[in-house]
């Protein structure tokens, strides 16, 4: 029995890919005809991507080698959140892998109940283009006297279609007190791929992380500022 249960998710996988597939395969394709296509396939995924098929990915929910959210913790109490719903993960979901990036590796992010597509995914797409080859070069970080925000100088250079090019582009990125010299280049080169991959592709894609916590406003609930202050009489750090 359950042998036969595991072939019916393995055969509803395949039929899942093969769907995606008729929308990333179909390069030449455009105007109704491609319209066409991706409505299919977007319908197809909703009514076959249903709880139970969904259960497993939930549980990548909040990891990286799954998929980051805005709400994996509670801004107050800074303890594990509740993650979104299946309906959000999978309309995400749907989004991501349509543009081509995996549903694992912390490829997309979902803020705000959007998806939005990392450094690893900018990563990935750029890595599928046929005959590109890119290099991208961090200049030292610049950071505002508030420490708040901060720009890099990211130096760009790639080749594609036996043209060679390079740009030197500079990107504002947002700080915080905590974080080092590491992390404000890698929240630069996010912004460099997906400025090269907007470069050179016929689609433009709005790029984003959690780590990029400006995106949603959590307004505390009478519980939240509870659990806060019990923290703050244990001894533990306030937000």
């Amino acid at each position: 029995m359950e042998q036969t249960k595991t072939d019916q998710l393995q055969l509803i996988s395949a039929k899942l890919n093969e769907s995606v597939l008729s929308v990333l395969g179909a390069e030449n394709v455009i105007g109704f005809e491609k319209s066409y296509q991706i409505a299919n396939s977007i319908a197809f995924l909703r009514e076959n991507l249903n709880e139970e098929y969904m259960k497993p990915i939930m549980a990548l929910q909040g990891s990286r080698l799954g998929f980051k959210t805005d709400k994996d913790i509670n801004s107050v109490t800074k303890k594990k959140g509740e993650g979104y719903p299946m309906e959000t993960v999978r309309d995400c979901l749907i989004d991501a892998v349509l543009i081509g990036v995996q549903p694992y590796g912390n490829q997309f992010n979902i803020i705000a109940g959007q998806c939005y597509i990392t450094k690893e995914g900018y990563g990935h797409l750029l890595g599928k283009i046929k005959g590109l080859k890119y290099s991208i070069t961090p200049l030292l970080p610049r950071i505002n006297a508030d420490k708040g925000s901060g720009a890099v100088e990211m130096k760009i250079k790639w080749t594609f279609n036996g043209e060679t090019k390079e740009e030197t582009v500079d990107f504002a990125t947002k700080v915080n007190a905590y974080m080092g010299t590491d992390a404000v280049i890698g929240k630069a080169t996010r912004k460099a791929k997906a400025w090269l991959f907007n470069q050179i592709s016929d689609i433009e894609i709005t790029d984003g992380d959690t780590e990029d916590g400006d995106f949603t406003i959590v307004t505390p609930t009478i519980e939240d500022k509870k659990e806060a202050l019990r923290n703050k009489d244990k001894g533990e750090d306030l937000p």
